[in-house]
């Protein structure tokens, strides 16, 4: 969980319970890191003292969501963790099919390439995949950003029709933070139409200046809920990119993802119910 994640939830007054947030958050991070980790690193990364990580490490052993080298003193998730939600999505996860994706498009592109999904009044970022030599650090697993102002947010949104997205961002423009500013619902509205005409959005210096992120929803088709892929890269080479960068995003949709039929290009009110 990002700086901006934890803003944003504590300007909800949401009553998160701390080892919960601490569970999933540490199993995020070896998500994100995907390589063995110390009590050291766990502690150090995601602000935890040192002695409630390591029981917290400990706790997760004995539950068989962890293994611990006591040789190298580290601690790597076990086969349990994703086999958990395998079930829930097959056709996408099951056999990989977005991880491959994922992994093709950064491998193409050479830049950062998050999944995000609808939460609520949010879009989640539920997988990333980050290169090495990537300037792009703010993403990160687990990151929840408004619908309303994130580039991902608005191609999920473009999925459902006008009177929906209207009744939703009056929903999130009466229930925001103080600091927050109001949605200009009119305007946001009005602007879905080139959105859903283009089938991305292109976002550059919202969340961080001097930062871009093209973005990208799945066919309708793949499963009942929304998802959306997004490419992140310095503003410079987004703006310079932008065609490339669609191509090789609707190149690896369709080959991955569009086998049954539907062109990914195209995209309009999908008939889906917001949740």
């Amino acid at each position: 969980m990002d700086d901006a994640h934890r803003a944003s939830v504590k300007a909800r007054g949401t009553p998160i319970v701390k080892s919960v947030a601490r569970t999933c958050q540490t199993l995020v991070y070896f998500d994100e890191v995907r390589r063995p980790l110390s009590v050291v690193e766990v502690s150090k990364e995601l602000g935890y003292p040192q002695s409630s990580t390591s029981a917290l490490l400990k706790s997760l052993v004995e539950l068989g969501f962890l293994t611990h080298d006591a040789k190298r003193k580290s601690y790597f998730p076990t086969e349990r963790v994703p086999l958990l939600g395998s079930w829930m999505n097959p056709d996408l996860f099951g056999e990989g099919i977005i991880q491959r994706l994922l992994k093709a498009i950064s491998e193409r592109t050479r830049h950062v390439v998050v999944l995000a999904t609808k939460n609520g009044d949010d879009a989640e970022y539920v997988h990333l995949i980050r290169p090495k030599k990537s300037p792009i650090h703010h993403i990160s697993l687990g990151t929840r950003r408004p619908l309303g102002i994130s580039g991902l947010g608005r191609v999920l949104m473009s999925r459902f029709s006008d009177e929906e997205v209207c009744r939703l961002l009056r929903r999130i423009n009466a229930y925001r933070a103080p600091d927050e500013p109001a949605v200009d619902v009119k305007a946001f509205v009005a602007s879905l139409a080139q959105t859903r005409a283009k089938g991305y959005y292109l976002s550059t210096d919202q969340v961080v200046k001097g930062a871009g992120l093209i973005s990208m929803p799945f066919p309708s088709h793949q499963s009942s809920r929304l998802f959306a892929v997004g490419v992140g890269a310095p503003t410079d080479v987004i703006l310079r990119s932008e065609n490339e960068i669609v191509n090789i995003m609707r190149e690896e949709i369709v080959r991955n993802l569009g086998k049954k039929g539907h062109d990914p290009r195209v995209y309009g009110s999908s008939g889906s119910r917001l949740s």
